[in-house]
């Protein structure tokens, strides 16, 4: 990957979208800054913001090396717990709302938390395996 150009378009619309939600949800802890809000939203400024470095450094100096080194790995199980309880937390904030009044509603937000949840446990166990085999 050494044209220049498709870099910085990779990165410029990761960061711009990145800096949407982010913007978002520095807006919505204003608008209610609430304790179950800041549980929400700050392990998603963190998520975020940790995926948006990770994709810039991989654009600028991609490499697979790089991304089997332990404090690599660390990180992005960090970032996916971070998520994964962002996502929790709003899933159990947003089920008994008056939003989620409609029963599609509901099954979509389920089966958005056990998807992450399946794919979290897929990554600890990729992570796992691959550490494993690293000892050996």
């Amino acid at each position: 990957m050494n044209y220049w150009y498709l870099k910085i378009g990779i990165i410029a619309s990761f960061t711009l979208a990145t800096s949407a939600v982010i913007i978002r949800a520095f807006w919505q802890i204003i608008v209610i800054p609430t304790s179950g809000t800041m549980v929400i939203f700050i392990p998603l400024i963190f998520a975020l913001l940790s995926a948006d470095a990770l994709v810039v450094y991989l654009t600028i100096r991609p490499s697979l090396q790089k991304l089997k080194r332990q404090p690599v790995l660390i990180g992005v199980v960090a970032v996916a717990t971070a998520g994964l309880i962002a996502g929790v937390s709003h899933y159990i904030n947003f089920i008994p709302s008056s939003e989620a009044a409609p029963l599609p509603s509901k099954i979509i937000g389920t089966l958005i938390v056990i998807s992450s949840l399946t794919a979290y446990l897929f990554l600890l166990w990729f992570i796992w395996s691959f550490w494993r085999n690293q000892v050996k």
